[in-house]
């Protein structure tokens, strides 16, 4: 495996993810297909940028997988495809503050992201049975509070990636933020298991003391 500064970060970013050390790691190749799809769907989202922000919830799931017992097949495409929606969410409804019509938006990236996952899993290969098992974990990750752990496990990698630095900056940027005042929002994330709290708890001390530093 080698540094993210190196030569081989120029590989192609559809396969690749950041790991918990910083190094880069390769996506599983049966979940490459899927990402690749993704793409397509995540770079038309406009809130904020999609791409960095999935390559995040990978990571997170990732990590909790270690420690969780999830459905990874499940749960990878449900990582993965869980914001693709937001490529048909109209453009003035991903860039308004207000607070109404950012529900609204909300609720219909859920409402257009079915259609996409069924879609794209179908094209690689995934029997109805799983693709329904994939539409309604990612369903449940916004307005929801299930009991279904592998539900849970996505709410929680959503939340989690967050804090990751990449996504942190990128978000400042997309509203505008300075690190301090988004520091004190995302401090109150919630979570369902110990394993994303403790994660998050670390890398948001590394966030505070980024900007104290600064």
């Amino acid at each position: 495996m080698c540094s993210f500064n190196s030569s081989c970060a120029k590989l192609t970013l559809g396969a690749i993810y950041i790991s918990k050390d910083g190094n880069i790691a390769i996506m599983k190749k049966k979940y490459m297909k899927i990402w690749r799809a993704a793409i397509p769907y995540l770079k038309k989202g406009r809130r904020k940028d999609f791409v960095l922000h999935t390559r995040g919830v990978i990571k997170a799931m990732e990590l909790l997988l270690k420690q969780e017992n999830g459905n990874e097949d499940a749960l990878i495409p449900a990582a993965i495809l869980h914001d693709t929606g937001w490529s048909k969410v109209p453009l003035d409804l991903q860039r308004t503050n207000d607070k109404a019509k950012i529900k609204r938006a909300m609720k219909m990236h859920l409402k257009y992201a079915a259609s996409i996952i069924d879609e794209v899993l179908a094209k690689t290969g995934y029997n109805k049975k799983r693709i329904k098992t994939i539409i309604e974990i990612v369903l449940a990750h916004k307005f929801k509070n299930p009991r279904s752990l592998n539900k849970r496990l996505l709410i929680d990698a959503d939340t989690l990636a967050d804090v990751f630095k990449d996504q942190f900056y990128g978000d400042c940027k997309a509203y505008n933020l300075r690190p301090e005042a988004l520091y004190n929002i995302r401090k109150n994330n919630k979570f369902y298991t110990e394993t994303a709290r403790k994660i998050f708890d670390k890398e948001l001390e590394k966030r505070r003391k980024e900007f104290l530093d600064v």
